[in-house]
């Protein structure tokens, strides 16, 4: 019983140890397997479409697998609640075709210097 779990524990860890992005390249292994690391990275890695701006980061959408994305910016006018026209913004349309999985969109700490620039995020399921 004991055997089982450490070698569930060690199939864990090294699915962790691969899936950690701060180190590109592995000294102790070889270029062929650094190159194999890096292209099952890729195969699994979620994609990401960030908006930043001059305070940092203001969100950032984590997409799952999918048949494609399109982005699409857009300028539309904000106004007050008196109705007074206060500035124009620009919105970011994002169009996430077949999605297998998750949506999430991370706020980030800019997020409340710029309330108006919230993604729009829109599925398109093909049957």
């Amino acid at each position: 019983m004991k055997i089982k779990r450490l070698f569930l524990f060690l199939i864990i860890a090294v699915f962790f140890f691969l899936s950690l992005d701060a180190f590109a390249y592995y000294s102790f292994l070889s270029p062929e397997s650094n190159a194999a690391i890096e292209r099952f990275k890729e195969k699994h890695r979620l994609k990401e479409i960030v908006s930043e701006k001059e305070e940092g980061l203001v969100w950032t959408v984590i997409l799952p697998p999918n048949s494609g994305v399109e982005t699409n910016q857009t300028e539309e006018a904000v106004y007050n609640e008196t109705g007074e026209f206060e500035v124009v913004y620009t919105f970011t349309e994002i169009t996430i075709k077949n999605p297998q999985g998750w949506t999430k969109v991370v706020w980030g700490s800019a997020a409340e210097f710029h309330p108006y620039d919230v993604p729009r995020i829109h599925f398109i399921f093909d049957n």
